[in-house]
């Protein structure tokens, strides 16, 4: 499956996946090596992750929230699942 992953306003990444999990894994493997420094610089930038059926990450998640997820059982490499903190930390929209 083909997905899109952006950070800001950069330019998107194209990559291919077999699941949205193992395309978490792949784009945060990939922001770890090459936006380590902007990962501690500006932590709030948003991130998106689009796949076939849509939106991967959450809306307006954060590129610190989004390095945290990892594939496996964690249900953060499930963005279907309510992960903690969604109700109640503002995101970069202020809702």
């Amino acid at each position: 499956m083909d997905y899109t992953f952006s950070i800001g306003t950069d330019d998107p990444l194209g990559l291919t996946a077999e699941s949205d999990a193992a395309a978490i894994g792949q784009t945060v493997a990939w922001v770890r090596e090459k936006h380590i420094d902007e990962l501690g610089a500006r932590p709030e930038t948003v991130v998106t992750l689009m796949g076939p059926a849509g939106l991967v990450t959450r809306p307006s998640e954060r590129l610190d929230e989004f390095v945290e997820r990892v594939t496996g059982t964690n249900p953060a490499a499930n963005p279907e699942v309510l992960q903690p903190g969604d109700l109640n930390t503002p995101d970069c929209n202020g809702d």
